[in-house]
């Protein structure tokens, strides 16, 4: 009987279990090679899961395609970094719960310690080769490089007196759509370690194993000193005034008053449902414009803002900057 013939209900049979638990490597590249040519590519996956044991046959994205790029460049990355390798966890959007063809795909990769040089110049050459497929999901990819050490330090770049840029703090990483490695502190936020902590791993252990506990308060004192920084930088001549991101801030600052009051990370989508309920009523027709706006899957930065929502947008960031400031963090 072909070997697809063996595959039962999306389930592996003893025999093929047997065959990848035994044949190692090699084994496993010929099994890869009859699954593709004789059933389907995911097959594929499933059997490498057998083996594996660290990915379950959960539905990682709502997009299959989006799950298959995902889970293949974690195998490619371990590959890459060998034993440096801890784990491929998704970040943002994709770990919330709300994404959609409008946002980026945020994930992280965790390692024993920070790259050597060499390490570097490997991950660049597998990030281009990745972003070379003809695929939609590798052009707003956004990543960054965490080593375990720096993660357990549980640094913030938002301090009661502005924002801590020192390179200490930076990690390798690559910017939304970018295609070249950099240094920067993107993820290091404690946003970033609490979101970790409570989501399931692409590949690796569960991050709960080795990502530090960030409580509530902790979490709440961040989002209170990143929301005091924004208004500043949203000005009518900012690089903002855009229509990507004046949809972005007014419904990112809806979830960022939930996140105070909440403590805890939600949606943009809970985020506005929760604005509708708490702020005055001035605002709401602004954020159902604003979801609204989110729906075109064409947005971007190139394209300018409409001016009205763009003032209305600048005062409600004022507007939810004084809230900001006038929320009473809990006490020790």
């Amino acid at each position: 009987m072909p070997l697809a013939g063996r595959l039962r209900g999306g389930q592996l049979v003893p025999d093929v279990r047997r065959l990848v638990a035994t044949r190692g490597d090699l084994g496993w590249t010929h099994l890869c090679t009859r699954l593709q040519r004789s059933f389907k590519a995911s097959a594929c996956w499933q059997a490498y899961n057998v083996r594996e044991g660290v990915i379950d046959n959960r539905k990682l994205t709502p997009y299959r395609g989006l799950d298959e790029v995902l889970i293949d460049y974690a195998h490619t990355s371990r590959a890459v970094l060998g034993d440096n390798f801890v784990g491929l966890y998704l970040l943002g959007s994709l770990a919330i719960g709300d994404f959609d063809l409008t946002s980026d795909v945020d994930f992280m990769i965790v390692t024993n310690s920070e790259l050597s040089r060499d390490q570097v110049e490997l991950v660049q050459s597998a990030h281009t080769k990745l972003i070379a497929r003809d695929s939609r999901w590798v052009r707003h990819l956004e990543y960054s490089i965490f080593p375990k050490q720096k993660l357990s330090e549980k640094s913030s770049p938002y301090g009661p007196n502005g924002r801590d840029d020192s390179a200490a703090r930076q990690l390798w990483y690559f910017n939304n759509g970018g295609s070249a490695i950099e240094r920067s502190d993107h993820d290091n936020t404690l946003v970033t370690r609490w979101t970790l902590r409570y989501r399931k791993a692409v590949l690796g252990p569960e991050p709960a194993a080795f990502a530090p506990e960030v409580t509530s308060d902790e979490l709440r004192q961040e989002i209170r000193n990143s929301m005091l920084g924004w208004e500043k930088l949203f000005t009518p001549d900012s690089p903002y005034n855009n229509r990507f991101h004046q949809v972005f801030f007014v419904l990112n600052n809806c979830r960022a008053l939930q996140g105070l009051h909440e403590g805890k990370i939600t949606s943009k989508r809970e985020g506005a449902k929760w604005a509708k309920q708490h702020l005055d009523a001035q605002w709401h027709a602004l954020i159902d414009y604003c979801w609204q706006e989110r729906q075109d899957t064409g947005i971007n930065v190139s394209q300018p803002a409409d001016p009205r929502a763009f003032q209305r947008t600048v005062a409600f960031i004022a507007y939810t900057t004084r809230l900001a400031e006038a929320y009473q963090l809990p006490k020790d």
